[in-house]
């Protein structure tokens, strides 16, 4: 069993944060593109042809409000059951699973447990009793940034395979 100093947690510790930090700021510059990704899908919804109105409605709009428009415009434009209804279904399923991790991960506050490489995402303020700790391996944020990377590709051939 290693044994470290108190000066060799305090520097695993801050090696730890900047890497958590960087992993943290490549999955918040990815959710920016897959939410720009998404909104120009709604957007472009029939070829552009209500191209300023839509740009207008979704211009604001939150992840979760773009996601819900998405899915409408499925069920309105696509049949149910084809390949593309199916496809583009799961594919909102899986987004909303990764706007809820990054809910998670943006808005909660931060530990870090350096002897054991985790970096722990806390929900909640110190003196509720539902407090909720979420402890993430640099691999594991990692993965949240790749799967972001997933999705907006994943979308990018869904609309040239398939626009709505």
């Amino acid at each position: 069993m290693e044994s470290f100093t108190y000066r060799d947690i305090g520097e695993k510790r801050n090696a730890l944060e900047h890497d958590a930090a960087t992993l943290l700021g490549r999955m918040l510059f990815e959710f920016g593109r897959l939410d720009m990704s998404v909104g120009l899908c709604l957007a472009w919804v029939g070829g552009g042809k209500q191209l300023e109105s839509r740009t207008r409605k979704f211009e604001e709009a939150g992840f979760n409000a773009k996601l819900e428009a998405l899915a409408a415009d499925v069920e309105s434009f696509m049949p149910k059951g084809s390949k593309r209804h199916s496809a583009y279904s799961n594919w909102i399923e899986r987004a909303h699973k990764l706007r809820e991790i990054r809910n998670q991960l943006a808005h909660g506050r931060w530990g870090f447990d350096a002897a054991n490489g985790l970096a722990i995402n806390i929900i909640g303020l110190p003196t509720s009793t539902t407090q909720i700790e979420n402890h993430y391996t640099l691999g594991e944020l990692e993965s949240v940034v790749e799967n972001l990377l997933s999705l907006t590709a994943e979308l990018n051939q869904l609309r040239d395979r398939w626009s709505i």
